[in-house]
């Protein structure tokens, strides 16, 4: 393969582990002997270079800064690279305001950031008009799975109707822990010590981690940004065994977290939450921090009720190196186009507008920590029927003393020797409507426990 006559100057701002294994890919290995293109690393931003692997290499050291501008402002950068990583909003801010200054200053830039880029994405993309750059993030989104290039260009001829998927790799491992009997605890300290979930792992188990890529993939698909007050948002922090119990006995299901944007009815559904998926559907089996994502695209001609294909992309959601491998390859695809193509996907706002949180309609999982007494579950199924909510099962199982001890620590009004737990499955109901009959039941006096709900996947349901 022909090796590109001029070297593609990159500039680098982040040092961390995706950095860090970007940094091995360019200076340890020949990259341009199976690219074809030759990357050379010029620069890297860090705020603390002394402390960097490969500030150690005589030979690597000069490249190191801990002043920004000399990555952003250097005039022979031609792509600036930006893989911080913050959860902090004023860090948030100013890692914006370098990629746009970068996009000023005539760079393309490409980013893992999907925080950045769910609240800064409009201004960035701004930037990238008006000064004729590029900003690519396949990295963003999926790890390794190289999802935005689908949306951007291999499906750009159907149209698509929803995107579903497992998008944390931390929930996942979690959770695929939890089927296999870990408590909740165990499995997250599990992750924590094989460095899946961070020391404060909040972003990743309240599912702000995977909003923020739902709102990346909502742009790519439906051209539509997601915003308040228009997402379903769920994380796992509740889910207890005896709802894997619940869902392997009674269901035939599994318990996954899902970002998903569907289009129902003119409208578009969105969940970012657990969810009962059937043992057979292919989001069920995708075990530990792999990352999976369904894309369903409409039959040409067809209206959106009528026939579909579905497309599965799949791999590794979490790490460093498969996340540096998606960044170099939007590395590759930039050196390789010429300007003229060179163009930040923006799909054109023509498909259907979101539906408010709380008309999402779905059937639902609903499991009660209750008081061991008579006439309670009829008590909760009236209160649905009073909130025109249809029960479709009432589940209950033999727990053992171990299960109601646990929920007895977890819950600190409850005493495991007269509580009990059981569940219901709900026909499909809105979110409101749900709530509001919650709110009712919780007023009776019998709940030892918040109940704990969440969707059930079906052909209906976003």
């Amino acid at each position: 393969m022909p090796v590109s006559s001029k070297p593609t100057r990159i500039g680098l701002l982040g040092s961390g582990a995706i950095g860090q294994a970007i940094q091995d890919a360019l200076w340890d290995h020949d990259t341009s002997a199976h690219t074809g293109i030759e990357l050379d690393l010029v620069r890297v931003f860090t705020r603390t270079p002394t402390s960097k692997r490969w500030y150690e290499s005589d030979a690597h050291r000069q490249f190191f800064t801990s002043n920004v501008e000399d990555v952003i402002a250097d005039p022979s950068i031609d792509i600036v690279v930006e893989v911080l990583g913050t959860s902090s909003a004023a860090d948030l801010e100013t890692f914006s305001n370098w990629i746009i200054r970068a996009l000023r200053n005539g760079k393309d830039v490409v980013t893992s950031d999907k925080t950045v880029l769910a609240k800064f994405g409009r201004d960035i993309a701004g930037a990238a008009e008006r000064t004729g750059r590029v900003v690519r993030f396949e990295a963003a989104v999926g790890g390794g799975i190289p999802i935005i290039r689908a949306l951007r260009d291999g499906l750009r001829a159907g149209r698509v109707t929803s995107v579903c998927g497992i998008v944390n790799g931390t929930c996942n491992y979690i959770l695929s822990a939890m089927q296999r009997g870990a408590t909740y605890d165990a499995a997250l300290q599990v992750a924590k010590d094989r460095s899946y979930a961070e020391p404060d792992p909040t972003a990743d188990v309240s599912g702000s981690d995977a909003e923020a890529k739902l709102d990346i993939l909502s742009r790519m698909a439906f051209g539509l940004p997601l915003e308040p007050g228009f997402v379903l948002r769920k994380g796992i922090q509740n889910i207890d065994k005896v709802d894997f119990e619940y869902a392997t006995a009674k269901g035939r299901s599994n318990i996954k977290h899902l970002a998903v944007a569907r289009s129902t009815g003119g409208r578009l559904h969105t969940f970012v939450a657990p969810m009962l998926v059937p043992t057979d559907h292919v989001l069920s089996r995708v075990d530990g921090v792999t990352n999976a994502i369904v894309v369903e695209v409409a039959e040409l001609g067809r209206s959106e009720d009528g026939g579909r294909f579905s497309y599965v992309f799949m791999g590794p959601g979490a790490g460093p190196i498969p996340t540096a491998h998606a960044v170099l390859a939007d590395v590759c695809e930039l050196a390789a186009s010429p300007v003229a193509d060179r163009r930040t996907p923006r799909p054109t706002i023509t498909g259907p507008n979101w539906e408010p949180r709380d008309r999402i309609s779905a059937p639902f999982y609903v499991r009660f920590v209750v008081d061991d007494g008579s006439g309670i579950v009829g008590e909760i199924c009236k209160a649905f029927g009073d909130h025109n909510i249809n029960v479709a099962e009432v589940w209950q199982l033999r727990h053992h003393e171990e299960d109601i001890r646990r929920l007895a620590t977890t819950h600190p009004h409850c005493d495991w020797r007269r509580h009990l737990p059981f569940a219901l499955t709900l026909e499909a109901t809105t979110v409101q409507q749900l709530e509001e009959a919650l709110a009712n039941i919780a007023g009776a006096g019998f709940l030892a426990a918040k109940p704990v709900w969440f969707p059930i996947w079906a052909d209906a349901t976003p």
